[in-house]
């Protein structure tokens, strides 16, 4: 390593700078913002903008007040529409076109699907993979990964990748629990690291802040000053499961008419679920209202009066922890670990089944009873900040860069 500073070499299938929504891109992001400042950072990925981020070609970025290099080796202008070919193989193949231009003497090169670690699978360079959920859920019939076709063929390139890796991160525990059993001559090389939240960012408004902030919002989208809202923030895809979301919020009407939907993301089952609106009779007790950026999310969290996610599987979604951190309680199926954050009868309910008046009445219970606040809301997540999950993380790259 050179003298001092420690070399990330993050690759990733998303353009840094765009707006694709997701966990994994804020992870990446948090990871960039929160990085020491002798960690010297570099990006392989994707261009959403050719003017701004010109296809392979390595260039300097600003993010978070630091420099960046940034070498985009595939060009997507919409990152959030999923095309026929998988992105994650589209990225791969321009990994191994633009193989030679990419540096790896003194990187820790830093993954977060293992599809990319094919390139440099006999590279001597030292690698952690971050495992965003349990690959198990690969057999979940919720699943739009085209992996799940071929899990065995996945599992087989992971069986030769994996050795490679020298720290491997997973996001769910009973996903950790996997792999050390999957890989036992591996064990000591994974760990559980939990997801976590940009509190700088996400933050409660105080009362008389957020009523102001709400009739505002009211006001401009001309709904009732009585109105609740319920959010969704996610992909409209498989995994999510927003159809559920919808059955569910039909449920909820019954018991709390004044309610109206918002719901931020945008994916392949968006049509799909207008229709359903209509058949309901609820399209106008709903907004799409598209991808947003993060400010823009954290806005709506800080006026909103319950989060809802009905999604099929998850490793530790961050959008509930971001919720929580805005004070906004929070209705979930039960995947992944949001048991780990998500307090019931305190700052939320999970859900013990997936049964639309499940969770259309947990919805309303939230929204009727006081005992879920803002206060016990933040209390929720405390462990569970930037600052003191991302460390670990940091510790991990200076022990490696440490190593002869």
């Amino acid at each position: 390593m050179s003298a001092g500073k420690i070399r990330p070499l993050i690759i990733y299938q998303m353009d840094p700078l765009g707006n694709k929504i997701g966990g994994i891109q804020t992870f990446i992001k948090n990871f960039i913002k929160y990085a020491p400042d002798d960690f010297e950072i570099e990006f392989v990925g994707v261009s959403a903008d050719t003017r701004r981020a010109k296809v392979g070609a390595w260039q300097t970025i600003e993010m978070y007040e630091r420099q960046v290099n940034f070498l985009p080796v595939l060009f997507k202008s919409d990152e959030n529409i999923r095309s026929r070919i998988p992105l994650s193989m589209q990225f791969t193949a321009q990994l191994m076109r633009y193989r030679h231009s990419i540096d790896l003497h003194d990187r820790i090169v830093n993954f977060h699907r293992i599809e990319p670690g094919i390139p440099f699978a006999l590279a001597p360079c030292r690698k952690v993979l971050v495992v965003h959920g349990n690959m198990t859920d690969l057999y979940n019939p919720g699943t739009e990964v085209k992996w799940r076709r071929f899990p065995w063929a996945y599992f087989g390139m992971e069986k030769l990748l994996m050795p490679g890796m020298s720290k491997v991160f997973v996001v769910r525990e009973d996903g950790a629990a996997f792999y050390k059993k999957r890989y036992p001559s591996l064990a000591e090389r994974f760990s559980f690291l939990p997801t976590w939240v940009d509190d700088a960012m996400f933050y409660p408004l105080a009362a008389p802040e957020k009523a102001t902030a709400k009739v505002a919002f009211l006001q401009q989208q001309g709904l009732p000053g009585d109105t609740k809202l319920a959010l969704f923030v996610g992909r409209l895809a498989g995994q999510k499961d927003p159809l559920l979301l919808l059955d569910a919020f039909c449920e909820l009407r019954k018991q709390e008419p004044q309610t109206h939907l918002l719901i931020v993301g945008q994916g392949n089952l968006r049509q799909e679920m207008e229709e359903r609106l209509r058949r309901y009779g609820m399209s106008k007790h709903a907004a799409f209202l598209g991808p947003l950026t993060q400010p823009e999310v954290a806005g709506l969290m800080r006026i909103c009066d319950v989060f809802v996610m009905t999604s099929a599987f998850e490793g530790m979604p961050i959008s509930v922890l971001e919720a929580l951190a805005c004070g906004l309680p929070v209705v979930s199926t039960d995947v992944g670990e949001v048991r780990r954050v998500i307090r019931d009868e305190l700052s939320g309910l999970v859900c013990h089944d997936r049964m639309p008046d499940t969770i259309g009445g947990n919805v309303a219970r939230v929204l009727r009873e006081e005992r879920f606040s803002a206060r016990n809301c933040t209390a929720s997540i405390q462990e569970y900040t930037a600052g003191k999950v991302l460390n670990r993380m940091y510790a991990a790259f200076i022990s490696l860069g440490a190593r002869p």
